[in-house]
């Protein structure tokens, strides 16, 4: 089963992010990460998240609009909704990375509709990169040209150190000479892997339980910082089997 797509919504109106933040949960497929009605606030943390794989974005918005975000927005993961109540402003939109827009007033039929046409090539994607990406070579000395392989779902986490990353399997661990950065953009696009601090990485399919801040991954156990667990903390949420009886 594949993970819940993190998702944001962008929307000077707080009527409109209300109505798709509830259309949202009563998808499964989708997890809401945050809300924002300053699309400049969205960017900063889209640029050190890496994330959502997936933006509902208003257009219509002073000062710096939907089109403004999208044409600022780095290459990533990205998929963009748009959301306007004038249909002329989403056909201007689409020599962007747009790949579908919502005319206000939608209802839950036409957001369900819109989400799925992005979702379905969105994974379309991902399917045909792990077919041929679903593994890494690298040097573990930069002296010696010997690579090794280490298969993406076999990383239970990476930790950054200065110009070196490390990676952790169940059985070894390697040392790399590359930034915690260009892994961690490496892995944007695997919905398993989440940082959830400073210069670490954790691959969710790993995840054995949760003790406060601790996570056990096997035999590791990895302390997450509330400024970076967000993520991987709206995850558990949405796989979180609990009952609603009070």
């Amino acid at each position: 089963m594949k993970n819940p797509t993190p998702c944001i919504i962008i929307d000077d109106e707080t009527g409109a992010i209300r109505t798709i933040s509830d259309y949202v949960r009563q998808m499964p497929c989708l997890y809401l990460i945050e809300t924002y009605t300053d699309p400049l606030k969205a960017l900063a943390d889209i640029s050190i998240l890496k994330i959502p794989h997936l933006i509902y974005c208003d257009i219509d918005m002073p000062g710096f609009t939907g089109i403004d975000f999208a044409e600022s927005l780095r290459s990533g993961p990205h998929h963009i909704i748009f959301t306007t109540s004038y249909e002329r402003y989403a056909l201007s939109a689409f020599p962007l990375r747009i790949r579908n827009y919502l005319l206000k007033p939608f209802g839950l039929a036409e957001f369900v509709k819109g989400t799925e046409v992005v979702l379905k090539e969105f994974f379309s994607q991902l399917e045909l990169e792990y077919e041929t990406e679903d593994s890494f070579f690298f040097r573990t000395d930069p002296e010696k040209y010997a690579l090794t392989r280490v298969m993406k779902g076999d990383i239970s986490y990476i930790q950054g150190s200065n110009n070196h990353i490390h990676i952790y399997t169940q059985q070894n661990n390697y040392s790399v000479y590359m930034t915690f950065t260009e892994i961690e953009e490496k892995l944007s696009r695997n919905t398993n892997f989440f940082r959830v601090q400073r210069s670490y990485i954790i691959n969710s399919s790993h995840v054995k339980g949760i003790a406060g801040n601790m996570v056990n991954i096997g035999k590791y156990d990895v302390l997450m910082s509330p400024n970076y667990n967000s993520l991987f903390m709206n995850w558990v949420n949405s796989m979180w089997l609990k009952t609603s009886r009070k």
